[in-house]
């Protein structure tokens, strides 16, 4: 149908292609509209502004409640860090005072097994001093006969008294003597030279330094240390296998080896065997050390390592020995595990890293 467009006195045009009839706003109109729309404009943004007021309050309430946990957590932090510190100066007192513990227990045999060779070093040194007068003796005569032989005037008198004295000291065996004398006196000074430096690895203050070590050296040392404690009470036997050298602190993998030795040791009722071996794969060394002894309660075997645990009697442990060497091989990345069957014996186990990671 055509368009037809009507004019009414209003001047308000029609047109019947409209779906509905829709009059054209006058300038009041659109004035009042314009303002509605800068109202609801202004609104909003008031809105958004008191929003975003609000919300800046929020996040800088948030923000300084995020400061004050900060600075409760970096207090907390330093208090943990200084707890820890103090827990590692006292783990290291412990483990220092252990050892100490452990050497003053072994005092007396190690005692006793430097007094053996410094005695017979002084009773050599003795017999080498009577055989040294006896030499000069000899010597400043031998001399004087020289001299009256090359003075035309030798003195038989002499020579023969001389040669009294080479039958009546027997010089012949005082030759041979004195190289036996020597010789035993250079190897008494050299175990105790052993024990010695055997107990300094043991009583010095640990550092923590990690260097490649040899543990078979380190058993050796161990057992040179150990051997009045054990030679009246078992028997040793070593079946070392082929090791690499081992990153590690050895001086504290030697109070490990001690403190299992020393143990075993103690186990028996009657003289046993201790067999120490070792074996190791790619990334692994194995120390194992076992006993014929009494072997440990099946019911107390689980809190062998626990501090201050222990199975003797009263006065003779303070129940740190395994405790201290269970957390020392754990601070070399490695384990230390027991199997035991009472009446049967025990068998540790140190499973150490050829390399520190």
């Amino acid at each position: 149908m055509p368009s037809a467009c009507i004019r009414g006195p209003l001047n308000v045009v029609w047109s019947s292609t409209l779906p509905s009839a829709v009059p054209l706003a006058s300038d009041a109109d659109r004035v009042a509209m314009m303002e509605r729309a800068l109202a609801r404009e202004r609104q909003a943004r008031e809105q958004a502004e008191h929003l975003l007021e609000t919300k800046s309050r929020e996040l800088y309430l948030v923000n300084e409640d995020l400061k004050l946990k900060n600075s409760q957590i970096e207090k907390r932090n330093a208090e943990i860090e200084r707890t820890n510190h103090a827990l590692m100066t006292t783990q290291a007192q412990l483990v220092q005072s252990e050892k100490m513990a452990s050497v003053g227990q072994l005092a007396a045999g190690v005692a006793h097994e430097i007094n053996n060779p410094i005695g017979y070093i002084t009773s050599n040194l003795g017999t080498l001093q009577s055989y040294t007068s006896v030499m000069n003796e000899l010597i400043a005569g031998y001399r004087q006969y020289a001299e009256g032989v090359r003075a035309g005037n030798a003195d038989e008198s002499l020579y023969l008294k001389l040669q009294e004295i080479q039958d009546r000291e027997d010089i012949d065996f005082m030759q041979q003597d004195v190289v036996e004398l020597v010789a035993d006196s250079l190897s008494g000074s050299v175990r105790v030279k052993d024990i010695v430096q055997g107990l300094k690895s043991f009583s010095r203050v640990d550092g923590a330094e990690c260097i490649e070590s040899d543990l078979h050296a380190g058993i050796e040392s161990t057992l040179k240390v150990l051997a009045n404690e054990l030679k009246y009470s078992c028997e040793v036997k070593l079946e070392f296998g082929k090791l690499p050298l081992v990153t590690c602190n050895l001086a504290r993998i030697n109070q490990v080896f001690m403190n299992l030795l020393v143990n075993a040791s103690q186990s028996f009722e009657a003289p046993g065997i201790i067999t120490v071996s070792t074996r190791s794969d790619d990334a692994w060394v194995y120390v194992t050390v076992s006993d014929t002894g009494c072997g440990i309660p099946e019911d107390k075997i689980g809190s062998i390592f626990d501090p201050f645990f222990t199975t003797k009697p009263v006065g003779s442990g303070t129940g740190l020995g395994l405790s201290i060497s269970f957390g020392i091989i754990e601070e070399h990345g490695g384990t230390l595990t027991v199997a035991s069957e009472q009446g049967a014996g025990s068998q540790f186990t140190i499973k150490l890293p050829i390399q520190q990671t």
